[in-house]
């Protein structure tokens, strides 16, 4: 399931913690899924299992997962939820960015149609 770039500038802990991440917002991952074991994972992926720690420690701190001593780390019941609030934070930065192409000669028709497209995209992968 995860796929780490070893050629990437991206560290391999914000990898596995991005990925999580869009899992959880796809749907792979669901509310009370394991997440695999440190170990196994440090395994399969050839990284350092105080990587994979480090990434899962941000995943919890971040309100995504929960441990449970001895039984592993899951994906909290608000997952979804903790990832769909940051991203309507986000909206400023869409504001902003509309405004500066508008400035710079965009029509509001094609920051129209570009978002209309990125919808299609998204519905055609099945994604919200």
């Amino acid at each position: 399931m995860y796929r780490i770039d070893l050629l990437s500038r991206v560290p391999i802990y914000e990898q596995i913690i991005s990925q999580t991440e869009k899992y959880i917002i796809t749907g792979v991952l669901k509310p009370g899924d394991a997440l695999p074991s440190v170990r196994g994972l440090s395994l399969s992926l050839h990284a350092n299992p105080n990587t994979v720690q480090r990434a899962f420690t941000e995943l919890e701190r971040r309100g995504l997962i929960i441990t449970f001593q001895g039984k592993g780390c899951f994906i909290r019941p608000d997952a979804k939820d903790v990832l769909s609030d940051k991203a309507r934070q986000r909206l400023g930065e869409v504001k902003e960015l509309c405004q500066e192409l508008i400035a710079a000669g965009v029509s509001r028709d094609e920051i129209i149609r570009e978002i209309n497209n990125i919808t299609l995209d998204n519905e055609t992968k099945g994604v919200n």
